[in-house]
């Protein structure tokens, strides 16, 4: 018996109350970060607000810098050989995707205008994945070469080599964590989600099994803020972020042409600071719903098409008319892309001791492999399903690597257990490639049993994790006090 459409009925509708959570947790978010800095200035001693006021002015001129060096390398790229000297692999890979770009922009054109469903797929993701590769490409070389480009070379130099091993729990740090769980829940759900997807397919929705993966993807949405939508919800919010996007923009392109204009007058722009934990919180947020509108427009008429093509929205009601809302997607998402990546990847200050805070290198690489993660798991077809999950595993693979590598954070123990995060995620995508690689398993296995050996895994990492560090806490503590001994020995000798 066939199950009733939600959509026919508002009032059985799940999606009303995950569309009210959506916003209402936006608005709880924003005026919670403005209360915060509001009464952290009240409390302040008047001398010490005063100078964090010139402190933060000045880190967000060097935020300023650091983005118009960012742009200006961006737009570098020589034509002839021997000017690419000596980053030729860079430069080649620019001006391939770059062609790649141009390319897939005019054959998704094309398609959108001859109503060629499986083209605009393809082309679709040809653009986001050529999109992300560049950006990435670029502020690669960027960073190999800020700095030469930059007027603050020791700043960087500073940078590079501080590195802490503990924070204090101030509620600047307790904020920063809970961003780091909720980023880590968000790329927890891509695997989890793409296994809840495999479990309806494989069971054709019988026997509950259908609700019981609506109910956890439904949970998943209120918890990572990536909702599962139905289509009318889904209008009102494409709109929504596309009007974030596009206010933003205008907001900067005034105050760009201001300060250009009065540039002994500028408009103050010390509160852009207060904006960078809601940049990094709402990052994925706001930039996989863009990809999710972009991945279920772009699937319509093909065979992979469900109610749930994109994993996370339904885009299939009559009265969306797909060449606009897919433009308008992939116009919001470009904007986006750039404008928040380039934010959350330009504040480097050099952090205070026991403070979070992050390299801004290490976020440009995790941020993007972010997206790439969400990428796979959205614009990939259905029907490579095996490759997906093989891609996914690739992708959180180089995340723990470079992570375990780079220590892109200032502090040693987060940087610590953010590896364990990763290896969590790594255990869940591996566990998720197996299942969907294997229908007969994928069949004969239970929900409890899936969660118990996923839950298995990650106590096993836990324990593991647990047990080296403490190894490398009594390594440590004995390496101080033999440094001690022998401090001690040779003041005595001197003595």
């Amino acid at each position: 018996m066939d199950r009733p459409n939600a959509e026919s009925d508002p009032s059985a509708d799940p999606n009303l109350v995950l569309t009210l959570v959506y916003f209402l947790t936006i608005v709880a978010i924003v005026v919670g970060t403005a209360i915060y800095f509001v009464v952290v200035a009240r409390v302040t001693d008047p001398e010490v607000r005063l100078l964090d006021l010139i402190t933060t002015q000045k880190e967000v001129q060097h935020m300023i810098d650091n983005l118009s060096s960012q742009f200006s390398n961006f737009w570098r790229l020589p034509l002839r050989w021997r000017l690419m000297k000596p980053y030729y692999t860079h430069h080649t890979l620019s001006w391939i995707f770059i062609l790649t770009l141009t390319a897939s922009v005019v054959v998704l054109t094309v398609g959108l205008a001859l109503d060629l469903a499986q083209v605009v797929r393809i082309s679709t993701l040809t653009f986001v994945v050529s999109l992300n590769a560049l950006f990435m490409t670029r502020q690669h070389l960027y960073y190999i070469r800020r700095t030469y480009l930059t007027y603050d070379a020791e700043h960087y130099l500073v940078l590079d080599t501080t590195k802490y091993h503990y924070f204090d729990w101030s509620l600047f740090n307790i904020v920063q964590i809970v961003i780091l769980f909720i980023e880590f829940l968000q790329l927890l759900s891509f695997p989890i989600r793409d296994l809840l997807d495999a479990l309806q397919l494989s069971r054709n929705q019988s026997l509950g099994d259908g609700d019981e993966s609506d109910t956890a993807s439904f949970i998943i949405g209120i918890i990572t803020m990536f909702a599962n939508l139905s289509s009318k919800f889904y209008i009102i919010q494409l709109w929504f972020l596309v009007s974030v996007i596009a206010c933003v923009a205008l907001a900067m392109s005034i105050i760009h042409v201001y300060n250009s204009w009065r540039p002994h007058q500028p408009i103050a722009l010390y509160w852009v600071k207060y904006l960078l934990p809601l940049a990094n919180l709402f990052y994925l947020p706001i930039l996989v719903m863009l990809i999710g509108s972009a991945a279920c427009l772009s699937k319509l008429d093909t065979e992979d098409y469900k109610d749930s093509a994109s994993g996370l929205l339904r885009c299939n009601d009559p009265s969306i008319v797909k060449p606009l809302y897919l433009s308008l997607s992939i116009v919001a998402y470009t904007a986006g892309y750039i404008i928040l990546t380039s934010f959350v990847t330009s504040f480097d200050r050099i952090p205070i001791e026991g403070e979070i805070h992050y390299k801004s290198q290490g976020v440009a690489f995790l941020k993007n492999m972010s997206m790439l993660l969400s990428i796979d798991f959205l614009l990939v077809a259905n029907s490579y399903r095996h490759i997906r999950s093989i891609l996914s595993l690739v992708i959180v693979l180089f995340m723990v690597c470079f992570n375990i590598s780079t220590q892109p954070c200032f502090v040693d123990q987060i940087n610590y257990w953010r590896t364990f995060g990763f290896c969590c995620i790594l255990w869940v995508a591996l566990i998720v490639t197996m299942l969907t690689n294997e229908t007969g398993t994928l069949d004969s296995i239970s929900v409890g049993g899936i969660a118990s050996a996923l839950a298995v895994g990650a106590v096993i990492l836990l324990v593991l994790f647990m047990a080296v560090r403490r190894v490398r806490y009594n390594s440590d503590k004995a390496s101080a006090l033999a440094n001690a001994s022998l401090v001690n020995a040779a003041s005595n000798t001197a003595n």
